[in-house]
């Protein structure tokens, strides 16, 4: 099985540096990771040395300032990143509101895109749904659900009916996001089997959330319990939540 790490943040002037994230990816049998741009940092610069010294393990997106119409986006997938971090919600500050979506749309960007249940159930969303139904968007954190969610959860429910739109996959974190700590976790709400059954194994990917996750239940236990818990999958399945279905999105190099 070829695990990967779809969720990862790298950085000199914020978390750490790529060498950190392979070490525990090393020990824990991740093979490759997508690195995604933190919050409040548009150059990309780093993340561009980081698919150049590491090619065959690494793909990456972006975020650019919000008044950017396409010109940013065009000189950062110039360089080799594939995908661009887009709240469900979000838009330019230009004329055209959707100038982001639009140039993803027509460079055939991955979007990685932050949500809550209520912004997946927004209108915003829904323009987004079609007017690119064939944009590759990445829900992240298991759509935003966290560690507050109650039964009988009726709004992920009702988010989760987005699974209906074939160009949406969403990200699997580690149980720390939606399991009340410490670990290991007393209880476990239904809520990744929710997402599996909705959505389909093939298209969902486990991402960590390296490196706040070391202030949950720590890397290796993000991959180790989700694996475990879903270990009355067939194995083909779990191929594609821990691996395949990032290949078949993110565009690695040479697979």
């Amino acid at each position: 099985m070829t695990i990967v790490d779809t969720h990862c943040h790298a950085g000199l002037n914020k978390y750490e540096p790529i060498e950190s994230l392979l070490y525990h990816m090393e020990c824990s049998g991740a093979d490759k990771a997508v690195l995604i741009q933190h919050a409040g940092t548009t150059d990309n610069s780093y993340h561009v040395e980081c698919l150049r010294a590491y090619p065959d393990r690494l793909s990456a997106a972006m975020i650019v300032e919000t008044t950017d119409t396409g010109e940013k986006m065009r000189h950062w997938a110039a360089q080799g990143i594939v995908g661009i971090r887009l709240g469900v919600d979000s838009r330019a500050d230009a004329a055209d509101p959707l100038a982001q979506w639009r140039t993803a749309a027509e460079l055939d960007l991955v979007v990685s895109a932050p949500a809550r249940p209520s912004t997946l159930l927004g209108e915003a969303f829904a323009e987004v749904l079609r007017t690119f139904p064939d944009l590759q968007i990445v829900i992240e954190h298991l759509g935003g659900i966290g560690t507050e969610a109650e039964p009988p959860y009726d709004e992920f429910k009702q988010a989760l009916a987005l699974a209906k739109y074939p160009n949406l996959t969403i990200k699997l974190p580690g149980f720390g996001e939606f399991c009340k700590l410490p670990y290991p976790f007393e209880h476990v709400p239904p809520l990744a089997r929710m997402v599996v059954d909705a959505f389909g194994p093939q298209r969902v990917m486990w991402g960590s959330d390296y490196p706040p996750v070391s202030s949950r239940e720590g890397y290796d236990s993000s991959l180790k319990f989700p694996m475990e818990y879903f270990s009355d999958l067939s194995q083909t399945d779990r191929e594609w939540i821990f691996g395949r279905t990032a290949l078949s999105v993110w565009k690695f190099k040479n697979l």
